[in-house]
């Protein structure tokens, strides 16, 4: 069984992940976060519970508070003790090749998506 967490903090890019995700059953299930510090309590308490992890993370960079390079730091530090391996893929609007380039320095983070998000996009992350 397949699943995702999408980390958006803006509800129009998570529906429209979760619709499409949905509609073309790419995922076997989502879970959806608008705040990155929710969905990092989440992967803590279930370092060891392999059913609740996702095997996908689509995580966007700007959001408030904790943001998506937060996300990857706090991630970092225990992603070694996780039951399964996570790929995350960033979602973003952002165009920089700063960004880019920040993004390869963290070596569960597989590939860099500019919104908007389209089914073939998504099934991409499955491979």
């Amino acid at each position: 069984m397949s699943k995702v967490f999408i980390i958006d903090d803006d509800p129009i890019h998570q529906r429209i992940a979760q619709i499409m995700i949905a509609k073309h059953e790419l995922f076997d299930g989502y879970s959806s976060y608008t705040e990155a510090e929710l969905a990092l309590e989440c992967l803590r308490n279930n370092v060891k519970n392999t059913d609740e992890l996702p095997d996908v993370i689509l995580l966007d960079l700007n959001m408030p508070v904790m943001d998506g390079w937060d996300f990857l730091e706090a991630f970092e530090r225990f992603q070694a003790e996780l039951s399964k391996s996570i790929r995350i893929f960033i979602v973003t609007s952002s165009v920089d090749e700063k960004d880019k380039l920040r993004s390869q320095t963290f070596s569960f983070v597989k590939g860099f998506i500019s919104k908007p998000l389209s089914p073939d996009i998504i099934r991409g992350t499955l491979a």
